[in-house]
């Protein structure tokens, strides 16, 4: 306990001279600690201050307030102190017997009484109220440097006014210095978009005291650049002000991305739905994803007719197991399935061929399957088509060697006819025998029939040689007029036999050009022929030639029965003949015109015919000019032909030619 000596009481003379009686133990019962100095000297302590110095009055009654306030690290104050002789209120440090220092606040009141200078002085201790302060203050700067050093934007708003923002705020807007916008409207950084929004989020806090969560919105920073935020706000009062505390998450980047990805997703949904195969997602048992192009290859309208349901919806009852098989196998072991090829039930009803392939994949965090669907109906048709097509080449190949092999077999004993009928027309010159005459005639008949059975087996060979490839054209430069004016003088005295007239023009002299002469006479003689066929005794044939510069057409008209208009198109088909009757007036085989056809594409030119039923018949020959120099010549047609027929002249050619054809 502290040791305390009682003050006596102090006796003194005012101005008046009046004895004065100060009596300060009463101090001793006030709770407050009370110090009274008298000039410079200190002249009582009550308890309380006895027991906040922690001393006794011997140490502390004698001294004056200066010395006591003397403390060796506060010399300023000492020395603000001597120069004013009122000691001021405020707050000081002593330190007391121990050595140990406190911070006090002291009240002064000076008096004067009598001769001397009271100071009355009131002293608290303040230092444990120091020491929370200075606890508060540093847990206060310690969370003002969390808060300016948090990653997350941060503003403190009153009224709508900044009150405080972090470092990662001020970036946000494009801030460097808080004190620009100390005290300014945070609606100054908000797009005008979120206006509306804003004035709702004021109401939900200010008036509900409501926090608002995780709300998107844009901001314009300092530098007009547009930003999408998240934020967060809850309110708080201070000082009977209403506050706003608000975190803000820069999204931009975010944003960005998921717009890149909804962009991306689109992309790829796009190219999933144009790619020509289709693609479903399923798990072996129920669609959940299939494209458009899908969809399309089924027949439906919309992938949401499909999505939901069953498997076996499009799977034919045919396949059902093998489908099921397949996909419960893949989905065992990770696995890709090789092509497979089903039929599939189309929305329709109707079934296609489709070639599948599945792999297995996570999707929606559960095991799938994506498969991939072909259309194959048209390459199965393809397919079918070229089997067909090889079939029937085949075919045609085996018909093409029966005609040249059957043609060369005919024409070894029909030469020697023919050679034999020479004989006989040696033999039989003597006109007394009176069956000289039944000899000739039946020998004619068997020359003309042997006649046509080689035209017949000539234009087979031709037309088959032609098909593959192996017919060869002698290209000369020939005068063309002088090739058909030849061929059809050669003809006019077996027109006279039948009452035809028939007439040759032509409005050049001269026009050499590039042909095989004798191919050409060929066509000009089954064109004629076929005139004759069908031009009644009286009627009138016209042959002509006219010069077109680059090209000499060559025409040949007759005034027979014409052609119908629906066999136009057929009449240089093989085998076809516009008078299939027994009756009909004319044999053929149907060969002439198709062979014409051919070999004058194979001089480059072109045959066409006009005609009207029951009047005319007009095939007009176009043949360009060809420079012979230049002429890749196929002369090996040669070794194709018959060496007899090569050297019989025109008349004898006009005789095979018009064969089967009845005077």
């Amino acid at each position: 306990m502290l040791h305390t000596t009682p003050v006596d009481n102090i006796k003194l003379k005012d101005k008046d001279n009046k004895l004065l009686n100060l009596d300060f133990n009463c101090f001793d019962y006030i709770p407050t600690a009370i110090l009274v100095q008298r000039d410079d000297e200190i002249v009582y302590a009550n308890k309380v201050l006895l027991k906040i110095f922690q001393c006794d009055y011997q140490w502390i009654l004698g001294k004056s307030v200066y010395k006591l306030l003397q403390v060796e690290d506060d010399k300023g104050i000492n020395a603000q102190v001597q120069q004013c002789f009122n000691i001021k209120d405020g707050e000081y440090k002593i330190k007391k017997p121990k050595g140990d220092e406190i911070e006090i606040e002291l009240k002064v009141n000076d008096e004067k009484l009598g001769d001397s200078t009271f100071l009355f002085l009131t002293v608290r201790d303040i230092s444990i109220e120091r020491r929370e302060y200075e606890l508060v203050r540093n847990r206060g700067d310690r969370y003002n440097d969390i808060l300016e050093n948090l990653p997350v934007s941060i503003y403190i708003t009153i009224d709508g006014n900044f009150e405080k923002v972090n470092k990662e705020g001020l970036k946000l807007l494009g801030v460097e210095d808080f004190e620009d916008i100390k005290g300014k409207s945070i609606m100054t950084y908000i797009h005008p978009d979120d206006f509306c929004h804003i004035n709702s989020r004021k109401d939900i806090l200010y008036n509900k005291s409501e926090a608002v969560y995780f709300e998107e919105q844009k901001i314009i920073r300092k530098d007009n650049e547009i930003l999408t935020i998240e934020s967060a706000s809850f309110p708080y009062t201070v000082k009977g002000k209403k506050g706003v505390v608000t975190t803000i998450r820069d999204i931009s980047k975010r944003k960005q991305l998921e717009v890149d990805l909804h962009e991306s997703r689109e992309l790829y949904k796009s190219l999933v739905d144009i790619l020509p195969i289709g693609i479903s997602i399923h798990d072996g048992n129920t669609f959940s994803f299939v494209s458009d192009s899908y969809v399309k290859i089924l027949g439906y309208d919309s992938p949401d007719e499909l999505v939901g349901q069953k498997l076996t919806k499009i799977a034919s009852k045919e396949v059902e197991e093998v489908v099921y098989e397949r996909l419960n196998s893949l989905l065992d072991h990770n696995i890709t399935l090789p092509p497979i090829e089903y039929k599939f039930v189309t929305k329709q009803n109707t079934l296609i061929d489709v070639e599948i392939i599945s792999v297995r994949f996570s999707y929606n965090k559960k095991v799938s399957i994506i498969s991939t669907v072909k259309d194959i109906t048209e390459k199965k048709k393809a397919e079918k088509d070229r089997l067909l097509l090889e079939k029937t080449l085949e075919y045609d190949r085996l018909k093409t060697e029966f005609f040249t092999n059957i043609s060369h077999e005919l024409r070894t004993p029909l030469n020697i006819l023919l050679s034999s009928l020479q004989l006989i027309e040696l033999y039989v010159g003597d006109d007394t025998n009176p069956k000289m005459m039944d000899i000739k005639k039946y020998s004619n008949v068997m020359k003309q029939n042997c006649y046509r059975l080689l035209r017949l087996i000539n234009n087979l060979l031709d037309i088959t040689k032609i098909d593959s490839g192996y017919y060869g054209l002698n290209f000369r430069g020939h005068n063309i007029v002088k090739i058909v004016e030849d061929i059809t003088q050669s003809v006019a005295a077996y027109m006279k036999e039948k009452n035809i007239q028939i007439i040759f023009d032509t409005d050049v002299e001269e026009k050499i050009i590039g042909c095989d002469e004798d191919k050409i006479e060929k066509v000009v003689l089954s064109l004629l022929s076929n005139a004759v066929k069908f031009t009644k005794p009286g009627g009138v044939i016209d042959v002509s030639v006219k010069d077109l510069g680059e090209s000499v057409k060559i025409s040949v008209k007759d005034t027979g029965i014409g052609i119908p208009k629906d066999k136009l198109g057929l009449i240089f088909e093989r085998f076809i003949q516009v008078d299939k009757s027994l009756s009909r007036i004319s044999e053929g085989a149907g060969i002439g015109l198709a062979l014409a056809k051919a070999l004058i594409k194979m001089h480059g030119g072109t045959i066409n015919v006009t005609s009207e039923y029951g009047k005319y018949t007009q095939f007009d020959i176009v043949l360009p000019l060809r420079d012979i120099e230049n002429e890749n010549v196929m002369s090996n047609s040669h070794q194709y032909l018959d060496r007899w027929i090569e050297n019989k002249d025109k008349a004898e050619k006009v005789n095979i030619e018009f064969s089967d054809i009845y005077i």
